[in-house]
């Protein structure tokens, strides 16, 4: 089982606590479902990417905020749906008695 959470749910993100606060919500409920299925054989992870090309902030209203988001993203290169997709592949190939249960993945800058 993979959810996919984002890095926002570990960092301090002002003007974004309700965003953060969902990714939080994605973490919680994965390491308990990790502790009552783990005993079953079911792998339950947790991938959270850090700054992604995504639709987020298209539909923002705090226009701040909303112009503050694409300038992120050029500002180093983002990860890709693509990068994503290539962690996941990652963490489920591992051999059957391995559990890849939490992966944080961000772009190389800033660091």
């Amino acid at each position: 089982m993979v959810h996919v959470g984002s890095v926002a749910g570990h960092n301090l993100h002002p003007g974004w606590s309700v965003y953060c606060a969902t990714k939080s919500a994605v973490a919680h409920p994965t390491g308990n479902l990790r502790a009552e299925l783990g005993a079953r054989g079911v792998r339950v992870k947790n991938i959270e990417p850090g700054v992604t090309v995504t639709e987020l902030g298209h539909d923002m209203r705090d226009i701040t905020l909303q112009t503050a988001l694409p300038r992120t993203r050029t500002d180093l290169r983002p990860l890709t749906a693509e990068d994503i997709a290539d962690t996941i592949a990652f963490a489920v190939s591992a051999p059957a008695h391995v559990n890849v249960a939490e992966l944080v993945v961000v772009p190389v800058q800033p660091g």
